[in-house]
């Protein structure tokens, strides 16, 4: 049986969203996309878990806190190019490359969304045979 990692990427992009009520609501089914694959280790899913349950827990609180950490600093950005290429003018360029690369894999984007955010990366790695998005994720992973 081949293995696969794209409910995995696909609920790790689910994570890092805004918890808004939303996102917060679609807990248990992200829950259950990462019991269906074994891509992670027991202790990162325990994090995880626990995490998972701190959100449910804090409610609105859970917003402050990821604008707080995600949103109030270059350090934690979750815009991968922004860790890469700063405000230089290199970031265009890379940031259209990247929708290249997603238009041929028939990926189209919201306009609201760029293409260089740790959530859409993922979410582009999960329609990927799992070789490839190991190859594309491992391009950023020391950014991570």
């Amino acid at each position: 049986m081949k293995e696969s990692i794209s409910f995995t990427l696909r609920a790790l992009a689910h994570l890092l969203r805004y918890p808004d009520a939303q996102m917060r609501s679609h807990l248990p089914e992200i829950h259950a996309a990462l019991s269906a694959e074994s891509a992670i280790g027991s202790v990162r899913r325990r994090e995880l878990d626990d995490l998972m349950d701190r959100l449910l827990a804090e409610g609105l609180d859970a917003e402050a806190v990821y604008v707080d950490l995600f949103d109030r600093g270059r350090g934690t950005a979750l815009h991968l190019f922004e860790h890469v290429h700063g405000d230089s003018r290199d970031r265009g360029p890379a940031m259209i490359d990247l929708v290249r690369t997603y238009e041929q894999a028939g990926l189209l984007l919201d306009p609201a969304e760029l293409p260089d955010h740790l959530t859409v990366l993922l979410e582009y790695a999960s329609t990927q045979p799992t070789p490839q998005a190991r190859a594309f994720i491992g391009e950023f992973s020391h950014i991570l």
